[in-house]
């Protein structure tokens, strides 16, 4: 739960106030660009989900977890980068903004399968509805804090306080996922079991 409530407050709640605002504000794109990045965010996603998919099978869901943080961080830090060449290139801020939207992209095609597949591999039967609805919550509660957090901190450092905000947020969140990889059984974690010892032949 704190681990999502970290990464969702830095990473979604962050793009329908955070991310446009930066863009317009301080990378100084137009609202086309905006709107080109998002359409990027969504061709990622319909070009990578099966292939990530395919790769996630049979890894570790935590360290999956721990590396959409690395992404998304590192899709902030770029549009961060967008906004420092914003004032002296255009084609280069326009190509950081979309370029962090495709970056996004690829990381929450990792996410939205794993993150539930571990919640109901931690829930028990008759606690599964409980789980499920209280993962569900991080996205209203994120969606508060994120747009209220986004205004302020836009305003101050020209949005570098913010990018600081938001990609560190993502890392905190990746090693909060590293952390649970302690507490997980193997099947939990989505890891293969290991396999037994072969049986010794008796000696003849």
């Amino acid at each position: 739960m704190i681990f999502g409530l970290v990464l969702t407050t830095c990473g979604y709640a962050q793009i329908e106030v955070g991310f446009t605002a930066y863009a317009v504000r301080v990378a100084e794109v137009s609202p086309r660009v905006v709107a080109w990045a998002l359409a990027g965010n969504t061709v990622m996603i319909v070009l990578a989900q099966l292939l990530v998919i395919k790769r996630l099978e049979g890894r570790s869901r935590t360290g999956a977890l721990a590396l959409v943080g690395a992404v998304f961080a590192g899709a902030w830090l770029t549009l961060g980068a967008a906004g420092l060449v914003g004032n002296g290139d255009a084609l280069l801020a326009a190509l950081g903004v979309v370029a962090r939207s495709a970056i996004f992209g690829f990381g929450e095609t990792m996410l939205s399968p794993v993150m539930p597949a571990l919640t109901n591999a931690l829930a028990t039967d008759e606690l599964r509805g409980r789980y499920n609805a209280m993962s569900s919550m991080i996205s209203g509660i994120s969606g508060v804090i994120g747009p209220v957090t986004a205004g302020p901190l836009i305003g101050a450092a020209d949005g570098m306080v913010w990018v600081a905000f938001v990609a560190g947020g993502c890392l905190v969140a990746s090693l909060l996922a590293l952390s649970l990889r302690g507490l997980l059984t193997p099947a939990q974690d989505g890891r293969p079991l290991a396999a037994p010892p072969a049986p010794v032949p008796a000696n003849s």
